[in-house]
């Protein structure tokens, strides 16, 4: 290794050892690609258009970000990824129900993926010091006040229905440590037959989706009103559900832009939707027909194409959605919706395409996706480009003063030269 690249390294580390561990990076920066975990192929993507021609088909557009032959020894980690979620300070944790684990990412090297050495690490497993089961960690998220929270959903033989608070305190990693885990929504005991998927916050609210049983599917408000570190029994309700008179079909895929909640049908149905929930009066629940919008359906996928069942669902910049697909050859896809003309759904012409495209079983990406996540790109790159030059440099001296969170290199909310150090530091 080079000096330079040395040094590269030494500042990029410093860049992410700097920010603040607190809340999703926002929409508006995720402009680095879609990481995409497809179940069949045991491997997370980074998937980049870098041509621009809508679709990552091209050569160098699907990368792999992470598998079982990464060089933190971390074999066996990728056998069942059921949810990835990256922190403003670059972080990306997935969720493996195979090793019955949440792993933490962080490319260090500014390389874009996590394969190297040192770069992947357990932050909380079924091997926890306060022996709280992990047999399905289907959501992650992380809150204001920095802790990652951890949606469980138990098991006949391991009935752990919760969603975990977790936050590293002795500084070694993880929170596998005595203290380092609470259970935060006891979901086993305060929802009937609790089956949850997905976790979002807005704010201090956790929305999440529940296939209760005998019960409507569901979302779910909770909100710890008290602050008592826990969800008490009416600290949460009902926020939508398949027995209201709107027709709601629910399912997983729970994804936010930071004020309304987006959710479909995730089983293979006649025409499955995607809806937009706006709590629009503050009531604490959808009550109201102008709260549901249908934003897409079915019968938007391009000819030639099928959607399956779609488990996964993202939220990148201008809240475009990526929704993942699975089933036979022409349904195993990841679409781009986008709303191209600012009219609040993704119905018109050309608003959904064809991200990426494989066949069941046969090897080739994309097989089996499920968790998908928006990614930011790699540091310095503020325009999306997957290069960091000229153009980056303009951007970063024309956020000079701001908090700009892709300017912002160091996390220490001023744009500055300290950022432009680590910017000229990575210059490609």
């Amino acid at each position: 290794m080079s000096i330079w690249r040395i040094g590269t390294a030494i500042m990029f580390a410093a860049s992410i050892a700097g920010v603040s561990h607190a809340q999703p990076a926002p929409m508006s920066a995720r402009i680095g690609g879609v990481l995409v975990g497809d179940l069949t192929l045991d491997t997370i993507y980074l998937t980049r258009d870098l041509n621009g021609d809508g679709d990552v088909s091209d050569p160098g557009e699907t990368t792999v970000f992470f598998d079982d032959t990464n060089a933190s020894g971390l074999a066996g980690s990728t056998g069942n990824i059921f949810a990835i979620f990256q922190s403003v300070d670059r972080s990306v944790y997935f969720a493996d129900g195979g090793s019955d684990t949440v792993y933490r990412l962080r490319d260090l090297n500014n390389d874009r993926d996590a394969q190297d050495a040192g770069e992947a690490a357990v932050w909380f497993s079924a091997a926890n010091a306060e022996g709280f089961g992990l047999p399905t960690p289907n959501g992650i998220w992380q809150g204001a006040d920095g802790a990652v929270y951890i949606l469980n959903a138990g098991t006949g033989s391991n009935p752990s229905d919760a969603i975990y608070r977790t936050q590293d305190l002795n500084a070694d990693g993880d929170a596998d440590d005595l203290g380092e885990a609470t259970v935060w929504f006891d979901l086993q005991t305060l929802v009937t037959d609790s089956s949850a998927f997905d976790l979002v916050f807005i704010g201090d609210v956790a929305y999440f989706s529940d296939t209760v049983g005998p019960l409507p599917d569901a979302v779910y408000r909770a909100e710890d009103l008290d602050r008592s570190g826990t969800i008490d029994a009416g600290e949460f309700n009902v926020f939508a559900d398949e027995s209201s008179p709107f027709g709601l079909q629910i399912g997983t895929g729970l994804v936010t832009d930071g004020t309304s909640l987006f959710i479909g049908e995730s089983l293979a149905s006649a025409d499955q939707p995607l809806y937009r929930l706006t709590d629009l009066d503050g009531s604490g629940a959808i009550d109201d027909a102008g709260e549901v919008a249908t934003v897409w359906t079915e019968s938007q996928v391009p000819a030639g194409f099928e959607l399956g069942s779609s488990f996964g669902l993202a939220i990148g910049p201008d809240a475009r959605l990526a929704l993942g697909s699975a089933g036979a050859t022409t349904a195993d896809n990841v679409f781009l919706l986008q709303d191209l003309n600012a009219d609040g759904d993704y119905l018109d012409d050309g608003e959904t395409t064809v991200w990426a495209n494989g066949g069941a079983g046969s090897g080739d990406f994309v097989d089996n996706p499920r968790a998908l996540e928006f990614a930011l790109p790699k540091v310095g790159d503020l325009n999306g480009d997957d290069l960091v030059d000229g153009a980056d440099l303009g951007l970063l001296l024309a956020a000079w003063g701001s908090s700009d969170v892709l300017a912002d290199l160091n996390g220490d909310g001023t744009v500055d030269g300290a950022d432009l150090g680590v910017l000229l530091a990575n210059w490609d």
